[in-house]
């Protein structure tokens, strides 16, 4: 199979790490042979389509070992099943290997049963490839970290709560005030249209609300601004940051006693203790940075939103296996549109060779 790997150092020059990230020339098309399931929950997929996601040249999981195939988001066709796994052979399914184990960039990838859901059939393969990663951290950010109600909670057999809660505005999760920080971005679209689901009014901050604010309403934000007109009237009980730095310092001032600041910023993984050391951490509200987990509970919620029409995914390019390298190149640079780069896996391209 064709498989797209980090190939290490010239002997003579510094090894490739965090500090000193690979460059994209690094990045080669390799054959190598396809992987065989050794454990029960495995299952082995047909990779059709997965993500390019920044800076992953300079993850410290990328030199764990040498030869790292990269990639985490997928969606693909089963090709063989576990015997506990209630998938069959050629379903379309959708998902995440663990934030540890890449693998999804090439032909075929292991996966676990807690790692996949079925494909909503309303979604390509490259829309449904962009919802695991950013949609499932969304998720935990509002509905394991923050404490808001699953979208689809006690209503399995009924309309999700995004459309209930907006026809009843009497409800208590009406009261509640959510902020996103960096809603045009790749998980803050998600952290909007999940919010929404569950009748909260959110409030989404862009850099570009002139730009932003029509497509953020559409996906349910009650409020769009910009970063200069919030102000700090700790009037939110939730607070989700993409963004970090002088954003994130400030959303100390946006939320409730009582109330949950989480980031997803990368580079805020340790803001909880630097904030403290500045004075900024304020006494009453639960802060914390996470690194997503993924479920089969959460990407099937995911699935069922899609499918209803209620969680939209959205692609801001393909590329095919053979231009991963350009791939890379544009999801870390600038671009005017929404979602994510892909590598798409051409049906040419996938054949054992």
């Amino acid at each position: 199979m064709q498989a797209i790997r980090v190939h290490p150092a010239p002997p003579t020059t510094t090894p490739y790490s965090p500090t000193n990230p690979a460059p994209t020339t690094s990045l080669h098309n390799d054959i190598i042979p396809i992987p065989t399931p050794t454990a029960p929950n495995q299952l082995l997929i047909q990779i059709k389509a997965t993500t390019i996601i920044r800076d992953m040249l300079t993850w410290p999981e990328t030199y764990h070992q040498p030869y790292t195939i990269l990639g985490h988001d997928f969606s693909g066709t089963v090709v063989s099943t576990s015997a506990t796994s209630t998938l069959k052979p050629g379903a379309a399914v959708f998902g995440m290997t663990s934030a540890t184990r890449g693998s999804t960039w090439a032909s075929y990838a292991l996966v676990t049963t807690e790692e996949v859901a079925r494909k909503p059939a309303n979604l390509s393969w490259e829309e449904a490839a962009a919802l695991p990663l950013s949609a499932q951290t969304a998720y935990e950010a509002l509905f394991v970290h923050a404490g808001l109600p699953s979208p689809l909670s006690g209503r399995a057999q009924s309309e999700p709560q995004c459309q209930q809660e907006k026809e009843d505005h009497h409800t208590g999760d009406l009261q509640k005030r959510v902020l996103v920080t960096g809603a045009a971005g790749g998980v803050g679209v998600f952290l909007v249209q999940l919010a929404a689901c569950v009748g909260v009014h959110v409030v989404a901050a862009c850099r570009d609300p002139g730009r932003d604010g029509g497509f953020l309403e559409e996906l349910g934000a009650r409020e769009v601004v910009g970063y200069e007109d919030l102000k700090e009237e700790g009037r939110f009980d939730v607070v989700v940051d993409t963004v970090g730095g002088e954003v994130l310092e400030r959303c100390w001032g946006f939320v409730k006693e009582g109330g949950v600041l989480v980031s997803v910023d990368s580079g805020s993984f340790d803001f909880v203790e630097v904030h403290e050391k500045r004075g900024l951490r304020r006494d009453g509200v639960k802060a914390l940075f996470f690194i997503v987990e993924g479920s089969a509970e959460a990407l099937g919620v995911l699935s069922e939103l899609t499918a209803r029409g209620k969680l939209r995914s959205f692609v801001a390019a393909t590329f095919g296996i053979d231009l991963v390298r350009e791939a890379y190149d544009y999801a870390n640079g600038r671009f005017d549109g929404r979602g994510k780069a892909h590598s798409a896996q051409k049906a040419q391209l996938a054949q054992i060779i």
